[in-house]
């Protein structure tokens, strides 16, 4: 069942492609491991009633929030050892203070591929708005996994029933390890996960009164019938349809204890109290919808599920700044009054590398995916020579000028089979042909009718990937440190230089992006990786900056054929997925 299990890998290349560059395979020298914390948990206050212990340490502190690694035992014990311990990450605001009120709390859920990327940023936006979250790994994962990988439960129905069982003992466990936790409010402690790990936090929610919040992402109800659906559970079914009778029995009654649905009540109860969200993707093709809707009926939430349009379980990224969003505004609603999130560095003060390359891709996303405002334009205009593995250098021109109510120019050469494409739209749409004539779409106008009509959806979906990966990387940066690494390099007076890196596995490389100090605008960037280095100089960088008609009016031409507007945009989006296609 590999939920959601392709989209830390899309997601960590678009990252890549957002960047330009990738990283050093070495990294940055660590400093000597913080001491090792042991506390104590009184039975009274472990929902087995058994007193336990747990480890904490210190692993990581920024500007705005501090990492800590924790260590518990699980309330279940299984014949793997490493399987008994539970290893967790705890993120915390850096602005606690002795005698403030308590905070709540939230524990995530990781999905089934067990990345982590996307839970370690969702823990990263939460500690940096005020609120404490802690990532655990599942039964079977990371340090938990037996010899042979955590593969093995897919595919042995006791194993993943039994896998299922422990997860939600283990949440409990952890909800313990919170409510011990002098910050945390106990009696504000919620839970969220997505795709599967949204079906166990529904679980949960039965078997744990102390979670007083949740979220499920991307999650639904009838579990057995997204199991026996879903391409990923195919050996799941086939060795559970083996089993002798009386285990089949066994295991398909864990399955339905484990469906949400089996939980209505508890759902119903946070519902009731405005306490539970549930967010899913319009198209999901690992969750039908009818399941979604099953859970949301039974929790209370008919008709309030948040639904992201246009995209599946798969191709959810593009609408995750607005998960990332919601989800942590919901959780910040129990911050006692007065409690206020880490401040973000003065503006007054440089940023630290890697914000300055948030801001960066914050940028360039905004120029795809936000209008500039009324009167003005985003305008870039850049140069770059890119050599190829077979040693071929090409030096290509980009001018690209956005406007609002769909005013767009653009320059781009050499583009293949095509040489320089030039098109527009200001008053109407145009495009200059390769062999000179301009044609202008002054017939059939239609203000109603925009080019992204005529885009092909699996192409402007990769680029809404595109462009959310890069939001994302934005808005939660400290969650790639393990990735993504930015020092400053020495620069020439009045530049700042960020040497960017990144040690995924999906690519690999070096890379350094050049500003101007004094505004933060690019002037050059610099990578190498995978075989393709290159150099881009940004001419002109400009959002949000002066607009004048003349920027979208079509070029002077002695040869001008007038035609329908729609076959100009349709023009427009073949040029569109042509250039996504060769992208790729």
């Amino acid at each position: 069942m590999n939920i959601f299990g392709k989209f830390p890998r899309r997601f960590l290349g678009c990252c890549a492609l957002a960047l330009l560059a990738a990283s050093l395979a070495g990294g940055a020298p660590t400093a000597p491991p913080a001491p090792v914390e042991t506390r104590h948990v009184a039975a009274g206050a472990s929902f087995t009633g058994e007193a336990f212990s747990y480890t904490l340490q210190l692993r990581h502190v920024n500007t705005r929030h501090r990492i800590y690694d924790l260590a518990y035992p699980s309330p279940l014990k299984t014949e793997l050892a490493s399987n008994n311990t539970v290893p967790a990450e705890y993120y915390v605001p850096i602005n606690l203070t002795a005698g403030e009120p308590r905070r709540p709390a939230v524990v995530i859920l990781h999905i089934l591929n067990g990345n982590y990327e996307l839970e370690r940023m969702l823990c990263t936006i939460l500690a940096e708005n005020g609120v404490p979250a802690i990532l655990f790994k599942l039964p079977y994962y990371g340090e938990r996994s037996p010899v042979a990988g955590r593969n093995v439960v897919i595919r042995d129905p006791v194993l993943f029933t039994g896998c299922m069982k422990q997860a939600v003992l283990d949440v409990r466990r952890t909800v313990d390890v919170l409510a011990d936790r002098p910050e945390v409010d106990p009696g504000r402690i919620g839970v969220t996960g997505i795709s599967l790990g949204a079906i166990m936090a529904g679980s949960a929610c039965g078997a744990e009164p102390r979670l007083q919040r949740a979220v499920l992402i991307l999650g639904g109800g009838d579990l057995r019938r997204i199991l026996n659906d879903a391409r990923e559970t195919r050996s799941l079914r086939e060795n559970l349809a083996q089993l002798p009778a009386e285990q089949r029995r066994a295991a398909e009654a864990a399955i339905d204890q484990a469906d949400p649905i089996t939980h209505a009540a508890a759902l119903r109860r946070l519902a009731a109290g405005g306490r539970l969200m549930m967010i899913n993707a319009a198209e999901d093709e690992v969750i039908p919808r009818d399941c979604t809707v099953r859970l949301a009926e039974a929790a209370g939430l008919k008709d309030q599920v948040i639904w992201i349009k246009g995209v599946g379980h798969y191709t959810a990224l593009a609408g995750l700044p607005e998960i990332l969003r919601d989800t942590v505004a919901f959780f910040a609603r129990d911050l006692p009054p007065g409690i206020a999130a880490p401040p973000a560095p003065p503006a007054t003060q440089e940023p630290p590398p890697i914000l300055a390359l948030a801001a960066f891709l914050q940028q360039t996303a905004a120029v795809l995916t936000q209008p500039p405002r009324p009167g003005r334009c985003h305008y870039l205009d850049l140069q770059a020579e890119i050599t190829l593995k077979d040693g071929k250098t090409t030096t290509y021109r980009l001018a690209f000028v956005r406007g609002t109510h769909g005013q767009f120019s653009l320059t781009a050469s050499p583009v293949p089979e095509v040489g320089t494409l030039a098109i527009g739209c200001g008053e109407y749409p145009w495009l200059l042909a390769k062999n000179g004539k301009l044609f202008v779409g002054r017939q059939a106008l239609d203000p109603a009718v925009t080019v992204a009509d005529f885009m092909d959806p699996r192409q402007l979906m990769r680029l809404q990937l595109l462009t959310g990966a890069a939001m994302a990387l934005a808005v939660a940066p400290d969650a790639f440190a393990q990735y993504v690494q930015v020092v400053d390099e020495p620069a020439a007076p009045g530049e700042r230089v960020l040497a960017i890196t990144l040690t995924h596995k999906a690519a690999q490389g070096t890379g350094k992006l050049h500003f101007r100090r004094d505004t933060m605008t690019p002037t050059a960037l610099s990578f190498s990786g995978q075989g393709v280095t290159g150099t881009a100089t940004f001419r002109l960088w400009a959002l949000n900056a002066v607009s004048s008609p003349e920027l979208y009016r079509e070029p002077a031409c002695t040869t001008v054929q007038e035609v329908p507007q729609q076959d100009l945009l349709r023009m427009f989006a073949a040029a569109f997925n042509f250039l996504m296609e060769k992208a790729q």
